[in-house]
């Protein structure tokens, strides 16, 4: 019968999880931001499935504030490259009932599954039986393999003026490991908390964003106008996979294309830097999100050369029950 374990060192670097450290949420990236953005309010239960020390299914999960999930996003299950579908099925079923021991006095349990509601999966399979709910997703993604000719292919026809219109107008500075001036990367946290009129996390989680990037996994274009600084964009990569961290954007200045050629180059840059994909998140659809999220998500589709569907399985606590299991 499957046992459980705590996630070791050893597991983490073990080849047969290389898809742990392809995006930086689940990779060395999110093992250090994560705990530094919830401090105390979450702790780390990340667990494994295995069999006579063998660990088959490792699941990165925290628990804190009244849920089980991934620091706020779903928590995911990343099973040992190869496992046969029956065993898969076996070591799910073992994860699930961890998770309800663990999540008996939290009210809510969020897990990923990157097959889509009607697909067939494991965990979708098991959820289901269970009584979770689903939701739906999509994410929005760029496959850099093909280069910048590639990704013109599918880049919104009115978006090459707006690339132009940036190219002639801004003038840009980038925080990267070849210019490490910390004095950048302060401008844009301070440009940030203006826009965003708070701090919105503890400045150790910035910090790590900053050392992150200045060791070579990532950058943060910043974009003046007029001397003044008015967008800023920063993505954070893992072994293979870039992400879209943050963009902040000068809101009175909104007439203006501000954020389409920072991006657009932040995705050559992310090339050139070795990633093969590039990944702008959740594409919320309207009437599943607020306007300014549906905005966005319309601003990043337009640079995207496909979209994946995934699901979020949720239970979500109603008086007298408990995680079904």
């Amino acid at each position: 019968m499957p046992e459980i374990a705590r996630v070791t060192a050893a597991m983490l670097t073990d080849p047969a999880f290389a898809a742990l450290d392809v995006h930086p949420f689940t990779g060395s990236f999110g093992r250090r931001y994560y705990p530094a953005v919830f401090g105390d309010k979450r702790r780390d239960e990340s667990f494994a499935v295995t069999e006579q020390g063998k660990p088959l299914l490792l699941v990165p999960c925290a628990l804190g504030e009244g849920a089980l999930d991934h620091y706020g996003l779903p928590a995911r299950f990343f099973p040992r490259a190869g496992l046969a579908q029956a065993e898969l099925a076996e070591t799910v079923e073992a994860a699930l009932d961890h998770i309800g021991a663990l999540a008996a006095g939290s009210n809510r349990v969020t897990l990923r599954d990157d097959a889509g509601a009607d697909a067939p999966s494991a965990l979708g399979e098991t959820c289901r039986k269970r009584g979770y709910a689903f939701v739906p997703h999509v994410d929005g993604y760029a496959d850099l393999t093909g280069g910048e000719a590639g990704l013109r292919k599918t880049l919104r026809k009115r978006f090459k003026s707006f690339l132009n219109w940036g190219k002639d107008n801004l003038n840009l500075e980038i925080f990267t490991r070849d210019n490490a001036d910390n004095t950048l990367f302060q401008r844009y946290q301070e440009f940030h908390f203006a826009v965003a009129g708070r701090t919105t996390r503890p400045q150790v989680s910035w910090d790590i964003m900053a050392d992150w990037i200045a060791a070579g996994h990532g950058e943060l274009i910043l974009g003046s106008l007029e001397g003044k600084l008015v967008a800023g964009i920063m993505v954070v990569d893992g072994v293979s996979a870039a992400y879209y961290a943050s963009g902040v954007n000068d809101r009175s200045r909104f007439d203006k294309p501000l954020a389409h050629w920072p991006m657009w180059l932040s995705m050559l840059h992310a090339r050139e830097r070795g990633m093969a994909l590039f990944d702008f998140g959740d594409l919320p659809l309207e009437g599943a999100a607020s306007a300014k999220e549906v905005n966005i998500g319309y601003f990043k589709r337009g640079f995207v050369t496909d979209t994946k569907n995934w699901t979020a399985w949720t239970w979500n606590k109603q008086p007298g029950t408990r995680v079904p299991a």
